[in-house]
Protein backbone atom coordinates (compact mmCIF):
# COMPACT_ATOMS: atom_id res chain seq x y z
CA UNK A 1 0.00 0.00 0.00
CA UNK A 2 1.51 3.60 -1.14
CA UNK A 3 0.17 6.54 0.90
CA UNK A 4 -1.20 9.14 -1.16
CA UNK A 5 0.54 12.75 -0.33
CA UNK A 6 -1.51 16.39 -0.20
CA UNK A 7 0.66 16.70 -4.12
CA UNK A 8 -2.03 13.45 -5.00
CA UNK A 9 1.53 11.71 -5.46
CA UNK A 10 2.33 7.93 -3.50
CA UNK A 11 4.60 8.35 -0.81
CA UNK A 12 6.47 5.64 -1.14
CA UNK A 13 9.35 6.74 0.94
CA UNK A 14 7.20 6.75 3.88
CA UNK A 15 5.65 3.60 3.22
CA UNK A 16 9.20 1.89 2.69
CA UNK A 17 10.40 3.41 6.04
CA UNK A 18 7.39 2.44 7.71
CA UNK A 19 7.68 -1.61 6.05
CA UNK A 20 12.06 -0.81 6.86
CA UNK A 21 10.83 -0.06 10.73
CA UNK A 22 8.30 -2.92 11.07
CA UNK A 23 11.01 -5.48 9.40
CA UNK A 24 13.46 -3.88 12.18
CA UNK A 25 11.44 -4.86 14.70
CA UNK A 26 10.63 -8.73 13.70
CA UNK A 27 13.91 -9.04 12.73
CA UNK A 28 14.90 -8.32 16.87
CA UNK A 29 12.16 -10.34 18.14
CA UNK A 30 13.29 -13.25 15.81
CA UNK A 31 17.02 -12.91 17.11
CA UNK A 32 15.68 -12.76 20.70
CA UNK A 33 13.81 -16.15 19.89
CA UNK A 34 17.24 -17.33 18.40
CA UNK A 35 19.19 -16.77 21.22
CA UNK A 36 16.71 -18.01 23.47
CA UNK A 37 16.28 -21.26 21.72
CA UNK A 38 20.17 -22.06 21.56
CA UNK A 39 20.63 -20.81 24.98
CA UNK A 40 18.28 -23.68 25.98
CA UNK A 41 19.87 -26.49 23.69
CA UNK A 42 17.00 -26.36 21.13
CA UNK A 43 17.86 -26.40 17.47
CA UNK A 44 16.06 -23.01 15.70
CA UNK A 45 14.24 -25.46 13.22
CA UNK A 46 12.82 -27.52 15.89
CA UNK A 47 11.62 -24.44 17.88
CA UNK A 48 8.33 -23.66 17.28
CA UNK A 49 8.52 -19.71 17.83
CA UNK A 50 11.57 -19.17 16.25
CA UNK A 51 10.09 -20.52 13.13
CA UNK A 52 6.60 -18.57 13.20
CA UNK A 53 8.97 -15.50 13.41
CA UNK A 54 11.19 -15.96 10.65
CA UNK A 55 8.24 -17.23 8.51
CA UNK A 56 6.56 -13.55 9.27
CA UNK A 57 10.02 -12.15 8.60
CA UNK A 58 10.55 -13.67 5.32
CA UNK A 59 7.16 -12.46 4.51
CA UNK A 60 8.03 -8.98 5.25
CA UNK A 61 11.01 -9.04 2.87
CA UNK A 62 8.91 -10.52 -0.12
CA UNK A 63 6.40 -7.65 0.84
CA UNK A 64 9.27 -4.94 0.68
CA UNK A 65 10.86 -6.29 -2.29
CA UNK A 66 7.43 -6.42 -4.52
CA UNK A 67 6.49 -3.02 -3.19
CA UNK A 68 9.79 -1.60 -4.29
CA UNK A 69 9.78 -3.80 -7.80
CA UNK A 70 6.21 -2.07 -8.33
CA UNK A 71 7.91 1.14 -7.82
CA UNK A 72 10.56 0.86 -10.35
CA UNK A 73 8.22 -0.02 -12.74
CA UNK A 74 5.93 2.83 -12.10
CA UNK A 75 9.37 4.87 -11.77
CA UNK A 76 10.22 3.61 -15.54
CA UNK A 77 6.68 4.09 -17.16
CA UNK A 78 6.90 7.93 -16.62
Amino acid sequence: MIMINESGKGDFGHEKASLNEQLEKEQEKLRKLGEEALKNGIPLTQDEAFMAQNRKVDALVVKIIKETEQHRKKQRER
